[in-house]
């Protein structure tokens, strides 16, 4: 497979976020220093229209387009934000070893003070444990390393230049044994390929013996060119399973597929890995690290917020129940306010006045505050 690098320099290179992305990776920043990714899975959503930005999915795995002034770009924003989760890191093999920007930008990292999140396919990054190890001592990092499944017979059809589950697997063993927080994302999982039990638990428990201690399971989501890849896949592995593939999606002949797959579904899966990480004794959620400071009870209330827009998503929920958690989660994440000081003062009238927030959570947030203030 060869190669082609497209240079350029940019004049921004932080994305700040407009919330969180409470229960997931509660990142607030996130800094890439390249475009398209060798790796060339079939279900990666970085092959849909929204960001391949007028490229060719065909050439995604193959044109890299390199940000040259990462690191310097990345030293300039940084100093401007407050400080919060930031992921960077784009450990592509063989750019990141001709470049260097990943490492260049955790250096940068180091020297603001922030805390760091990764998500990672390639065991390259091990490469910058020093680094990585060091902001884990000054602040905080935490890693997901993305696996998709165990199957070799999978992962020669949807990710055949990925860097070995092995070596993943390895990788999660030796952060873990550096106090690293790791752990893996479980996505996107395969419906009727790897979505059962025996494939899961396969993962979950090669997770857990290695160290790994959460996993986030997420289905496969279908858009644009991304997904007329996967159903090729599909299609070249077991044309019976690409139609029920299209069935699920709602994918009818010259139309578009649903974005994600039933409610039904994605419920049965997330209570399934929820039920397999029970057994074995792991998270199904990645905990959140909080910067000490005077709005610290303030997170670790939106994040109990946030675990409750997850837990009604997987008991299939009113769409309504699940939008009023998840909006009063951001208010209370974003306000420059004491909560506690706001209810010791005001007490349930304070909590109500808050943009989003009704009755039943302000009684529920009151009482996670007379638990945590007594």
């Amino acid at each position: 497979m060869k190669l082609e690098y497209q240079e350029y320099q940019v004049r921004k290179i932080i994305n700040v976020h407009k919330h969180i992305d409470g229960p997931w990776f509660w990142g607030k920043y996130t800094a890439h220093p390249y475009i398209g990714c060798r790796a060339g899975c079939a279900f990666c959503y970085e092959r849909s229209g929204r960001y391949l930005r007028g490229r060719s999915p065909d050439t995604f795995h193959t044109a890299i387009q390199v940000k040259t002034n990462a690191v310097e770009q990345l030293e300039k924003e940084i100093a401007r934000l407050e400080k919060d989760i930031i992921s960077v890191g784009d450990w592509q093999q063989p750019a990141e070893k001709r470049y260097r920007l990943s490492r260049g930008m955790l250096q940068v990292v180091l020297q603001a003070g922030f805390p760091l999140f990764i998500v990672e396919r390639s065991p390259l990054l091990l490469r910058d444990l020093d680094l990585i190890s060091d902001i884990n001592q000054s602040t905080w990092a935490g890693v997901a390393i993305s696996i998709s499944s165990l199957d070799p017979v999978l992962k020669r059809a949807f990710e055949p230049y990925s860097p070995g589950v092995a070596t993943r697997l390895d990788a999660i063993e030796q952060l873990s044994k550096a106090g690293i927080t790791v752990g893996c994302a479980l996505m996107p999982t395969l419906p009727f390929l790897s979505d059962d039990v025996p494939h899961l638990e396969e993962t979950i428990r090669a997770v857990k013996d290695r160290g790994g201690s959460f996993i986030m399971g997420g289905g496969l989501t279908m858009d644009g060119s991304q997904a007329e890849y996967t159903l090729r896949a599909y299609c070249d592995l077991n044309p019976s399973l690409a139609e029920r593939l299209r069935t699920l999606y709602q994918w009818e002949t010259d139309g578009k597929p649903a974005f994600s797959p039933p409610r039904a579904e994605n419920s049965h899966l997330g209570l399934t890995v929820r039920e397999l990480c029970e057994k074995h004794n792991i998270l199904d959620r990645m905990p959140r690290y909080v910067l000490p400071g005077p709005l610290a009870l303030n997170k670790r209330i939106a994040e109990r917020l946030f675990l409750r827009t997850y837990d009604l998503e997987l008991e299939m929920a009113a769409v309504y129940r699940i939008w009023a958690y998840r909006k009063a989660a951001w208010t209370v994440d974003e306000m420059e306010v004491d909560i506690a000081a706001l209810y010791r003062e005001k007490g349930m009238t304070g909590l109500l006045a808050l943009p989003g927030v009704g009755k039943r959570i302000a009684g529920l947030i009151a009482g996670w505050l007379d638990m945590d203030t007594t």
